[in-house]
């Protein structure tokens, strides 16, 4: 059975590359609402696989005995998803009543919590006081409870901002074992992080979830071929990490593709089959991702991208300016929709590159096939 998962948000068989961030992680639930990755945001381009790693997150957090909720962003209906997802975490810890609930929080100079019995055992309606019964329950059977939210850049400014609110109280201010952790596109720093109503959210650590280094690309492909009962020669290894650039999505298409050019239950998977597998993966990125994307951008958005395209490597968003004949103004609005539509990412202060290393061929072609068109 081919051990590879080419499908956008599906755990791959091997998640490498990330145990610095499972273990960072590991050491905040360890240690309480002070370790600052207690909160995290979880940052990268379209397919380095952000959701994996909320995937792993979670997984990490329920071997240690914690509840999770798992939410992903929509313009509608998250934080009341989130709120009923926690109430029915809480129905069924009810009981007694929770020994304890906060009374006050002292200032500077007598920093501390103080806690009273609770006798009540009203039904809360509210997300925060959801989490507050339910944080004070779990923090008496030393345990806790992470929210994830996926895409968070899809989610309304308001309704972020409300929720980070709740967070801020709950888990800093009564120190309640709430975290959390989300995943969203770069631009959020730009958007839902600005302005004084989302002073939690910039608090929280951030985590760039970024291409693979050869060497964990070449664990992606060679252990699930290997586990699998195939093999892959030394030379198809090089080939199929060089082809995939570090790209996580295009690691699981290559192989995938790889596989099943060598065929037969366990393959011995040589560079021919890569380099089979290699045309076929770069025709399905470019079909599965890069065409879609490029329907729904507008024709500046497309200008924009053919101005990058005489790049060979970064492009600079001055120089992209100057063949567009605009503004770093104008070029910004248009970087940001470009980085939200997921065909290029940040490489530095003022630059950009293409999230896809297919891109700048296609690009080139398209361009080489309008010009073709246009009218002498």
């Amino acid at each position: 059975m081919n051990p590879f998962s080419p499908t956008f948000g599906a755990s791959p068989p091997l998640l490498a590359g990330r145990d610095a961030v499972l273990e960072d992680f590991a050491k905040a639930i360890e240690t309480g609402t002070g370790h600052p990755n207690y909160t995290t945001l979880y940052l990268g381009a379209r397919g380095v696989g952000k959701t994996v790693v909320l995937n792993a997150v979670e997984d990490l957090a329920r071997s240690h005995g914690w509840l999770t909720v798992s939410e992903s962003a929509s313009p509608e209906g998250m934080l009341a998803r989130i709120c009923a997802a926690a109430q029915r975490l809480l129905a069924d810890r009810r009981g007694p009543a929770p020994s304890r609930r906060v009374k006050g929080v002292r200032g500077p100079g007598g920093a501390g919590v103080d806690f009273e019995f609770d006798p009540s055992d009203a039904r809360p309606e509210d997300l925060r006081t959801v989490l507050t019964e339910l944080g004070l329950r779990l923090a008496d059977d030393s345990t806790g409870l992470l929210i994830t939210i996926d895409e968070l850049h899809d989610a309304p400014l308001d309704r972020v901002r409300e929720f980070g609110t709740v967070l801020q109280h709950v888990t800093r201010r009564e120190g309640l074992p709430v975290a959390f952790a989300a995943a969203g596109l770069p631009l959020i720093e730009d958007t839902l992080l600005t302005g004084d109503a989302a002073t939690f959210l910039q608090r929280c650590a951030r985590c760039d979830i970024d291409f693979l280094d050869g060497d964990a690309a070449a664990s992606a492909l060679q252990r699930p071929i290997e586990e699998a009962g195939g093999s892959i020669t030394a030379d198809a290894l090089d080939s199929a990490v060089g082809a995939a650039s570090g790209y996580p999505f295009m690691v699981q298409l290559v192989g995938f593709l790889s596989w099943e050019a060598a065929k037969g239950q366990a393959p011995a998977i040589t560079a021919e089959h890569v380099a089979v597998g290699v045309v076929a993966a770069e025709a399905r990125l470019n079909r599965q991702v890069l065409e879609p994307i490029w329907r729904d951008l507008s024709d500046v958005d497309r200008m924009f991208l053919l101005a990058m395209s005489d790049d060979d490597g970064e492009s600079h968003t001055s120089a992209i300016g100057e063949r567009m004949g605009v503004g770093p103004q104008y070029v910004g609005v248009y970087r940001q929709r470009l980085i939200a539509a997921g065909m290029v990412t940040p490489s530095g202060h003022g630059r950009l590159r293409f999230t896809h290393h297919t891109a700048l061929d296609w690009l080139r072609a398209k361009g080489a096939a309008a010009s073709e068109q246009a009218p002498s």
